[in-house]
């Protein structure tokens, strides 16, 4: 088990926090409900009521709606799980999870992987969550879940053998004939998954930046720390084209330009790209993919073949503008893109179909996490239903409206002083996507990893 500087901090103020059997569970008691049958038909099963108290908040009656939603509905400042009644139920569960040892009820290595990553989720969030203004700080009940959520995950966790088994769902879903295998302009709402999209030298480029950098979508790997994000850029001449357009861009003179008003306020970067950057063709398509990250049972931090999301543009033109001024609709038309999503869905993961992938269709709604403002951070009276919410696709113009490669946010690491693109990078293998990345050895300094690096040693020295 990896042990940074961090965890081992960690071990000297967590080694009387741990997870005690304080509330003695009962076979006689009367379980906890549950109206979710995601990991067996049951649905008052241990597995599936855990899942319940996270996905399907009591406090926010839409979160019911969408019970398989791919992230939990927690922001940075949520109470939830950590006031009550929501915090004594979910201790009252993990405490029955482990006094009953109902890892050992599943033993399926994909629904493992999804409970422990589901879990993770909620760790990370408790140790970044934040107070709100005369609210109470609950470190007492932080402590509480994260030493119960370490040790459900340890007990959870996979060999590396089982994860590198894991199923490659991408290839799944391609082969199960339910996605169009590209875009098609005279048919533009159909999702479509490229079957090409991880070959080896085929027609997408993935985007590495510098190495030994932060991940290159920053923003997604901050939020989503558990995961590793991939960026591909594919033009319609294909991949020598999309080499030499990458070269354009390292070639061009002024890349960045004084920033005008107020520098950053998270980097106090005084400089931004440069808007009048070369532009790339019309039927450029770009596309991030989130990849599920894990740990193994030596604690070990690993890649997996799983896919989680994978996000498409398709520039049919390369617009002037997107305004919001006229709203998202108008912004969506104004952009000139077509916004595609492909989500994990762990019911058909668990089936066995189509990968466990599914197309977000262009109705859907949900509620976001990534730069959103959380429906229970605000006043009561203040909440928006998920009904009175955007679609989700016509909310991606949002981050992604302005003309062509400018709606591109990693278009940075194409420029200098970073390195120039190449073939395969020095020192990268070429092997599956999966295998490697920066993210991991990002998500190794950060303080959430660390922390749970040392509930694992705390215990591990008891």
């Amino acid at each position: 088990m990896r042990l940074i500087a961090i965890g081992a901090f960690a071990i000297t103020v967590l080694s009387a926090s741990l997870w005690e059997p304080s509330r003695v569970f009962s076979g006689g008691q009367i379980p906890e409900k549950s109206s979710v049958a995601i990991y067996d038909a049951n649905p008052s099963h241990i597995w599936n009521r855990l899942h319940s108290v996270v996905f399907m908040r009591e406090d926010l009656p839409d979160a019911k709606l969408v019970p398989d939603a791919l992230d939990p509905p927690l922001w940075p400042s949520t109470q939830y799980l950590l006031e009550n009644p929501s915090h004594e139920r979910i201790l009252r569960i993990l405490d029955e999870f482990l006094q009953t040892h109902a890892e050992r009820l599943i033993t399926d290595p994909a629904m493992r992987a999804i409970l422990q990553r589901d879990l993770w989720a909620v760790f990370d969030w408790s140790v970044q969550q934040h107070a709100r203004s005369g609210k109470p700080a609950y470190e007492k009940e932080k402590t509480e879940l994260q030493s119960r959520l370490a040790e459900v995950m340890r007990r959870l966790a996979l060999t590396p053998e089982e994860i590198r088994s894991l199923p490659s769902n991408y290839a799944l879903a391609v082969a199960s004939g339910q996605f169009a295998r590209e875009y098609d302009p005279d048919h533009p709402d159909q999702p479509f998954l490229p079957p090409d999209l991880f070959v080896l030298r085929g027609p997408w480029v993935r985007i590495f930046g510098m190495p030994d950098t932060n991940p290159v979508a920053s923003q997604h790997a901050s939020t989503f720390s558990r995961s590793s994000f991939l960026v591909f850029m594919h033009l319609p001449e294909g991949r020598k084209a999309t080499f030499d357009y990458i070269r354009t861009l390292w070639d061009f003179p002024q890349p960045w330009v004084p920033r005008l008003g107020n520098p950053d306020v998270r980097t106090r970067d005084q400089t931004t790209v440069n808007p009048q950057l070369p532009q790339f063709p019309p039927g450029t398509q770009v596309a991030l993919v989130r990849q599920m990250m894990l740990f193994d049972n030596q604690g070990n931090l690993e890649g997996t073949p799983i896919t989680e999301s994978v996000q498409v543009r398709v520039y049919r033109r390369v617009a002037t503008n997107g305004n919001l001024a006229s709203g998202l609709v108008g912004a969506n038309e104004a952009s000139g893109q077509d916004f595609y999503e492909i989500k994990l869905s762990r019911p058909q993961l668990f089936a066995r179909k189509a990968g466990g992938l599914r197309a977000i269709e262009r109705t859907e709604k949900e509620f976001a996490i990534f730069n959103s403002f959380g429906p229970d951070e605000g006043p009561p009276n203040q909440r928006v239903s998920l009904d009175k919410h955007r679609p989700v696709l016509e909310e991606c113009v949002q981050c992604h409206r302005d003309p062509g490669i400018n709606s591109v946010n990693t278009r940075g690491r194409l420029l200098k002083p970073n390195w120039l693109e190449q073939e395969f990078p020095a020192g990268v293998p070429e092997g599956s996507p999966w295998e490697y990345g920066q993210d991991i050895g990002w998500k190794q300094d950060r303080y959430d990893w660390g922390l749970l690096n040392g509930y694992w040693n705390s215990t591990n020295n008891k």
